[in-house]
C-alpha cells in the first residue's frame, strides 16, 4: 500500500502546476492537503485518499469543513502556519484531523517542514520519496488498533 501511495503522489506532482512561492507563512491563504487513512481496526480493512477542499489557515475546527476519507473517517482538517526563526523560506504546517474513529487517544497531527516549494527529486533511483511536502501519524483505536494518516502538501493559494 506505501509504495502505491508514493506513486501516486509522484504522478500527482507531474500533473499539475508546478509553482514557486518561496515567501512567507502570511503569503498563503489556503492550502489543498492530500489525506490518507489507512484503518486497520476495520476486519475487511480500509485504506483511501482524499484531496480535501482549500482550507485557510488557523480556521477553528468547529468551523471547519468535515472531511470525509472514503469509508474510513471523517473529520475536520485543520492547520496553522508559522515561519521558522529568521529565515522567510522556511516554514512549519501544524497539521490536526479531527478523526472521528480516534476515541481514546490525541487527535492526529503532525509538523510539515516546508520551504513554499514543491521537492525535487535529488538522486536518481529514489523513485519512492514523495515529492510532495508531507508528514505521517500513526494513532491507537482504544489501545490496540492503529490507523495511520498521512498528510501531504498538495496546492496553495
Amino acid at each position: 500500500m506505501t509504495r502505491s501511495f508514493v506513486i501516486l503522489s509522484f504522478s500527482l506532482y507531474m500533473c499539475i502546476n508546478v509553482k514557486s512561492m518561496h515567501g512567507k507563512s502570511s503569503d498563503i491563504s489556503g492550502i489543498r492537503f492530500l489525506l490518507t487513512v489507512n484503518d486497520t481496526w476495520n476486519p475487511d480493512g480500509c485504506i483511501a485518499t482524499v484531496k480535501t477542499p482549500f482550507i485557510k489557515p488557523n480556521t477553528p475546527w468547529n468551523k471547519s469543513e468535515t472531511i470525509q476519507v472514503g469509508g474510513c473517517d471523517e473529520g475536520p482538517l485543520i492547520f496553522s502556519i508559522y515561519n521558522n526563526g529568521n529565515s522567510s523560506k522556511s516554514m512549519t504546517v501544524d497539521v490536526t484531523f479531527y478523526s472521528s474513529v480516534i476515541e481514546d487517544a490525541s487527535h492526529p497531527e503532525c509538523k510539515i517542514m516546508w520551504n513554499g516549494d514543491y521537492l525535487t527529486p535529488k538522486l536518481p533511483g529514489r523513485a519512492s520519496e514523495s515529492l510532495l511536502p508531507g508528514c505521517f501519524n500513526a494513532e491507537s483505536r482504544e489501545g490496540y488498533h492503529m490507523t495511520y494518516y498521512w498528510f501531504h502538501i498538495l496546492e496553495w493559494y
